[in-house]
């Protein structure tokens, strides 16, 4: 299921407020994203903080930096969703790497069951899903 800008209001969702065009706000938003995550796999944590991490880096490099990052954990089953939501115009595309880059959205693709962008007034919001194995669930 796609996310959209007004699911952020549905319950579940943790939001971090970000600002600026500075990238060394990504040493506080790994820590958050990571505070959020204590019940999953080692495996799934790194994986849905990798993701988390392209689509601010990202942000901050195409979309003159990120306004929030979103965290959404269902349990039944198990899926994290994280979104990153700008006001950048441009929408982000998957390109052939070279040199200088090109891979972020490649990592995204590979470790997420699906993602994408939404766009709204003032920007986009772009998201990925990650499936994970729910310990508690056991």
């Amino acid at each position: 299921m796609p996310v959209t800008w007004s699911t952020y209001g549905q319950e579940g969702w943790q939001v971090l407020e970000l600002a600026g065009t500075d990238p060394s706000a990504l040493t506080a938003a790994r820590r958050w994203v990571e505070g959020r995550l204590t019940t999953l796999s080692e495996n799934d944590r790194l994986d849905t903080m990798m993701v988390a991490e392209e689509l601010l880096e990202n942000a901050y490099q195409h979309a003159g930096g990120p306004d929030q990052l979103r965290i959404h954990h269902t349990h039944d089953p198990c899926k994290v969703t994280v979104a990153v939501a700008d006001v950048g115009a441009g929408e982000p595309r998957m390109r052939v790497p070279d040199h200088s880059g090109g891979r972020g959205l490649l990592v995204v693709d590979q470790v997420c069951a699906e993602w994408g962008v939404s766009s709204h007034d003032d920007g986009k919001l772009v998201w990925g899903r990650v499936d994970c194995d729910d310990p508690d669930s056991s």
